[in-house]
């Protein structure tokens, strides 16, 4: 029964625009009313002052909503034309002189970064020397910006002590670090020394 008011309806009240779903709708409120097959006509002209009404709804609603579409792409529009003034009205002086003044603080920028790397590497290097160890490897260590780099050395200096490294050890405001050879030389004038007391 459903499908025949359906049916009846899709043909009577095509042009009003309503789609699948609304059709169906009635179609189903229909079927409660309705018992016999010759009372569809009836029926369907009952409810066509009803579908008018919301077809007349539907409209408005429709409506204001393509009126509101239009004051939106017209608000859009002028908004983009506006920029597009804006950036316009600056002067090709004022451009040129904006990109140059970026281009040097960029370059600033850079400089400042490097300097602060070559304070650090010579801090890191003063360092080492000052816990005896060696330049070359002071240099290859990529400590991070945050690290406190005496404490550091301090540490690093031990681990190698601590694991038979030999290091020179710090130097005590003499600024000549002796070679080992020198080292072993003053360690036997010692002993011979104190082999002649003897």
């Amino acid at each position: 029964m459903k499908e025949k008011i359906l049916e009846a309806l899709k043909t009577e009240y095509k042009n009003l625009g309503f789609g699948q779903k609304a059709f169906d709708g009635v179609a189903d409120y229909l079927t409660k009313t309705i018992d016999k097959e010759e009372d569809i006509n009836n029926a369907i002209s009952g409810v066509g002052g009803l579908l008018k009404a919301f077809q007349g709804e539907v409209d408005t609603v429709r409506n204001e909503k393509s009126g509101l579409q239009k004051e939106l792409e017209a608000l859009k529009s002028k908004q983009e034309h506006e920029e597009t003034k804006e950036e316009d009205d600056v002067p090709k002086w004022a451009k040129a002189l904006f990109e140059s003044n970026k281009s040097a603080l960029e370059k600033l920028t850079e400089l400042e970064a490097e300097k602060a790397k070559e304070e650090r590497l010579s801090l890191m290097t003063t360092k080492a020397k000052e816990y005896g160890i060696p330049e070359s490897i002071a240099t290859k260590l990529n400590l991070g910006e945050d690290e406190d780099i005496d404490s550091y050395m301090k540490d690093l200096s031990q681990d190698f002590v601590n694991s038979g490294f030999p290091i020179n050890p710090p130097s005590n405001g003499d600024d000549e670090v002796k070679s080992d050879e020198d080292a072993i030389a003053e360690l036997i004038n010692k002993g011979t020394e104190q082999l002649k007391e003897d």
